[in-house]
């Protein structure tokens, strides 16, 4: 069996977003690595349901909205399926999707100061529709895979700088809740990691990526690699956090604070990959949000049109 890196990456780029930076860096300030264990039972519990929603792509050759809607019944059952799904999805990525676009551009003002964000927010905007519009598969996937491994490496690099305690980080593993807003952070960090849309997402990616048989093997180890790469990226950020922030005396409210944060201490390469990780965590949201959402929709609602380039991804 050969490894064959695509969906499951996409699936990492989409649930380490700002949303999921702020939380693990907040995490890390405020409670240091007690919440190390949360994430590790997120990235656990992703790996499992999205290694479903892969085998629901590579070997059964459908999507999740196709499943969810052949398996609805008929009449009225099915379309409040249909719109019950629809609402989430609408809803749930347009609020996602403005978290992605001021996510990247702070990621970006954090290392180009001056720079209006409101400015920022629209270019990311139109790279973002850009590529959406062209509706290339193949050219989509490529960019995220890029811009996963651009993040990775930036926080991996921030967390070596910082230089984490890793016998605080294993004993971080066991579970606990911290006083305070403990379980809320240990919520957050659960809820920002397992992202429902994903599994819209994964099927399709999936099921558009190995087209012939015999894919599912290639799918499950793409999963397991990239979510669990994923994961712990998600760990580097609490652990970065928490060796430069928890009990310092320092109030943390953004990923973007922290990286300014940064500079005294561990230089100015330290504040220049935290932002950088940040756009990267930004941009690859803001593709993968609508395009999850054009997947479900598309296979719950067919249209006969053939120029629906910006719907379906070919």
């Amino acid at each position: 069996m050969k490894l064959s890196i695509g969906p499951g990456a996409m699936v990492a780029a989409a649930f380490i977003g700002p949303g999921t930076v702020t939380t693990c860096t907040l995490a890390g300030a405020n409670f240091g690595f007690a919440l190390i264990w949360a994430l590790v039972f997120a990235t656990i519990a992703t790996i499992i349901l999205q290694d479903m929603a892969a085998r629901l792509g590579a070997g059964a050759k459908l999507g999740l909205g196709q499943a969810l809607m052949s398996n609805a019944g008929s009449g009225w059952l099915k379309w409040a399926t249909g719109g019950l799904v629809f609402a989430a999805l609408a809803i749930g990525n347009a609020a996602y999707e403005g978290g992605n676009l001021a996510g990247g551009a702070l990621g970006i003002g954090a290392i180009a100061e001056g720079v209006d964000q409101r400015v920022l927010v629209f270019i990311l905007a139109a790279v973002a529709a850009g590529l959406l519009l062209i509706g290339k598969y193949k050219l989509l996937e490529r960019v995220l895979i890029s811009l996963v491994i651009l993040m990775s490496v930036a926080f991996v690099a921030t967390a070596i700088m910082v230089k984490p305690d890793l016998g605080a980080m294993a004993r971080g593993l066991v579970p606990t809740i911290p006083a305070g807003n403990g379980l809320f952070a240990a919520i957050g960090l659960i809820g920002t990691t397992i992202v429902p849309y994903n599994l819209f997402l994964h099927a399709a990616a999936a099921r558009d990526r190995w087209a012939s048989e015999g894919g599912v093997e290639e799918a499950q180890a793409d999963t397991r690699l990239s979510v669990g790469l994923g994961g712990l990226v998600s760990i580097l950020i609490v652990a970065t956090a928490a060796g430069a922030m928890f009990g310092q005396g320092v109030e943390i409210t953004s990923a973007a604070q922290m990286a300014e944060s940064l500079e005294p201490a561990f230089g100015e390469a330290a504040k220049y990959l935290m932002g950088i990780g940040l756009f990267a965590a930004g941009l690859t949201s803001a593709i993968t949000a609508p395009m999850a959402t054009a997947y479900a929709l598309t296979e719950m609602f067919p249209v006969a049109d053939p120029k629906r380039k910006a719907l379906v991804f070919r």
